[in-house]
C-alpha cells in the first residue's frame, strides 16, 4: 500500500513539474514573440525589455544576444549592442549577419577589429574564428583520440610508421593552434568586457579623486584584471592598463 502511495506521489510531482516546465518556456517564448514583434513596431526599448526578460530567466542563446544588440544599437547606445554582439558571437560566431552588424556598428564608433594577445594567439584565432569552444573541445578530444589510434597502429604496422609520423606531426601543429585558440577564447569570455559608457575614464587610482589615466573608447574590448568593489581594473590590447568605475564597462562572463 505505502509502496503504491509513494508510485502515485511521485507520478504526481512528475506531471507537477512538467507542467511548471512547459509553463515556464511558454513564458520565455512569450517573452521572445513580444520583444520581436515590439522591435518591428519600433518599440525598441520594449523589446529590449522583453529580450532582458528571457536572458534573466537562465537561457543563453546567440539570437537573443543578436536582437539584443540591434535592439540597442536601434536605441542610439552603440556600446551595449557592441558587448551583445560579443556575446552571441560564443553561440554563433560564423553567422554573416552577426559579423555585418558588429562591424557596422564597430564602423560607426570609428573602431576596428580589435585582438587580444601575441601574434601566435591571433593566428590561432583567425583560423579557428568560426568555431565554438564546445567545438574546439570536441576536436581536441577527437584528434588526442586519433592520434593515439595511429601510435597503435605504427606499433602492429611498421611499415607505415613513417607516413603515420608525418601524418602525426600535422595533427600536432593542428592540436597546438586549437588549443591556443580554446584557451584565448575560454580567458575572453571570463576576463573579457567591452566599454558601454559613451565617456569613461581610466584612472590610476580605484578612486573617484584618482587622476585620469587615459579615456576608453565606447564600444572597446578591455580585460579585467582585478576588482576592487566598484572598480575593474582593466587591460586594453596595447596593454595600458587603469581603474575604471563597473557601470561603464560590461563583463561577458556575467
Amino acid at each position: 500500500m505505502n509502496r503504491k502511495i509513494l508510485i502515485r506521489l511521485a507520478a504526481i510531482g512528475l506531471l507537477f513539474f512538467t507542467i511548471l516546465s512547459n509553463a515556464h518556456s511558454s513564458m520565455i517564448q512569450q517573452y521572445f514573440d513580444l520583444g520581436n514583434s515590439a522591435y518591428k513596431e519600433g518599440k525598441y526599448e520594449e523589446a529590449i525589455e522583453n529580450y532582458e526578460k528571457v536572458s534573466d530567466s537562465g537561457l543563453e542563446s546567440g539570437n537573443i544576444y543578436y536582437n539584443l544588440g540591434n535592439s540597442y544599437f536601434k536605441k542610439g547606445k552603440s556600446g551595449k549592442a557592441v558587448f551583445n554582439y560579443e556575446k552571441a558571437f560564443f553561440f554563433m560566431p560564423s553567422d554573416n549577419d552577426l559579423m555585418s552588424n558588429y562591424e557596422y556598428v564597430l564602423a560607426s564608433l570609428n573602431l576596428d577589429l580589435q585582438y587580444f594577445g601575441t601574434w601566435p594567439v591571433r593566428f590561432a584565432n583567425v583560423l579557428f574564428e568560426g568555431a565554438t569552444i564546445d567545438l574546439l573541445t570536441v576536436l581536441l578530444s577527437a584528434i588526442y583520440f586519433l592520434a593515439v589510434a595511429l601510435l597503435i597502429c605504427s606499433l602492429f604496422f611498421p611499415g607505415l610508421k613513417r607516413g603515420i609520423n608525418v601524418f602525426l606531426l600535422f595533427l600536432s601543429v593542428v592540436f597546438a593552434l586549437s588549443a591556443v585558440s580554446l584557451n584565448s577564447k575560454i580567458t575572453y569570455l571570463n576576463k573579457g568586457a567591452i566599454v558601454i559608457s559613451k565617456v569613461a575614464d581610466a584612472r590610476f587610482e580605484p578612486t573617484e579623486s584618482g587622476t585620469t589615466y587615459f579615456k576608453l573608447t565606447e564600444g572597446g574590448k578591455v580585460e579585467i584584471l582585478e576588482k576592487n568593489e566598484n572598480w575593474y581594473k582593466i587591460k586594453r590590447p596595447d596593454n595600458k592598463m587603469g581603474w575604471v568605475q563597473k557601470t561603464d564597462v560590461g563583463s561577458l562572463s556575467e
